[in-house]
């Protein structure tokens, strides 16, 4: 029994003891007031992390934040880079990196096809960083266009006037939210099936996918600019959207990109790719932005052999 269905049976029997039956229960539904976020068991699309915050160091514009869950004896090292949601879960603010300090309780969010470093304790990106407090709760998922959770789980009652906003702090109506990646902040849960929320607060991630099928992806905001000009577009994504897997080796600081028979590698700072057995060089060496390793465009083209179209918007489309 997962933990929402766990709740809502607790809730139920403790109902039923205090009414006497499932009818009283029927006519007049109160609600639950919660103290830890909810999280199915199955088919959620948001895995979480949480502790205290150990060590910060800076990596370029970035933050790699050592975090520690002394009761579980496991660590993570989040990659902390512009693209991250940072907020405050007791007023609901959308915060910044200088908020992140030493000893402080955060929860981090990632999606279940985040890649994490095979470095030990783990590294990966969140796509959001919530910096606790006891006073709320916070909830990542998606929802449908009928906001119910990926997890069929919970059902969200929004109005035309629930607080509604995107990362950036602009206001949105309720239709912005429908079959969106969500920031949920709630403290009040109904016992029902699905259980069912007034959130205090709801923030809109941005859309997440740019595959436009299976073998297709489409790069657009994901594409960063060399001085030179040159196009750099993160590996792992590309890679893995073209079915290879990747690698990261967190002490030579290098990546494997494996599908079939086909091998390649690389290290970060050496414009030195294998491929087929030898060594070619593009137009830079493989670069971290943001804790993505990013390569050349024509790294898709040359090594792992896809077609690669440069779209008059500036995007990239490879196939």
């Amino acid at each position: 029994m997962n933990k929402i269905k766990g709740k809502i049976a607790l809730a139920i029997c403790a109902i039923m003891v205090l009414g006497g039956s499932m009818g009283a229960f029927a006519q007049e539904e109160k609600p639950v007031l919660i103290s830890e976020p909810i999280k199915a068991e199955e088919d959620f699309e948001f895995l979480s992390f949480e502790g205290e915050v150990k060590e910060i160091t800076e990596d370029g514009e970035s933050l790699r934040v050592l975090v520690t869950n002394e009761g579980k004896e496991e660590s993570l090292i989040l990659g902390i880079g512009e693209g991250v949601l940072i907020v405050g879960e007791e007023n609901q603010e959308i915060l910044g990196k200088n908020d992140i300090k030493l000893d402080i309780k955060v929860k981090a969010f990632y999606h279940k096809t985040t890649p994490m470093g095979l470095s030990y304790p783990g590294f990966l990106t969140p796509d959001v960083l919530v910096i606790n407090s006891d006073k709320s709760t916070a909830f990542v998922e998606n929802f449908d266009e009928e906001l119910l959770s990926a997890d069929k789980e919970l059902k969200l009652n929004l109005s035309d006037e629930s607080p509604i906003i995107d990362t950036k702090g602009n206001l949105l109506t309720k239709e912005d939210a429908y079959g969106r990646d969500l920031v949920v902040f709630y403290n009040i849960l109904m016992p029902s099936l699905p259980a069912q929320t007034n959130p205090l607060k709801v923030i809109v991630l941005p859309l997440r996918e740019d595959s436009v099928d299976n073998n297709e992806i489409l790069l657009t905001s994901e594409i960063f600019l060399l001085d030179d000009g040159t196009k750099m577009i993160p590996l792992r994504e590309v890679a893995e959207g073209l079915g290879f897997e990747v690698t990261w080796n967190g002490a030579s600081k290098s990546v494997e990109v494996v599908k079939g028979p086909n091998w390649s590698s690389l290290t970060i700072g050496r414009n030195n790719y294998n491929f087929a057995k030898m060594l070619i060089r593009l137009e830079s060496a493989p670069i971290i932005v943001n804790a993505r390793t990013y390569v050349p465009a024509s790294f898709a083209e040359e090594v792992l052999q896809a077609e690669v179209l440069y779209q008059e918007d500036g995007s990239i489309l490879i196939k």
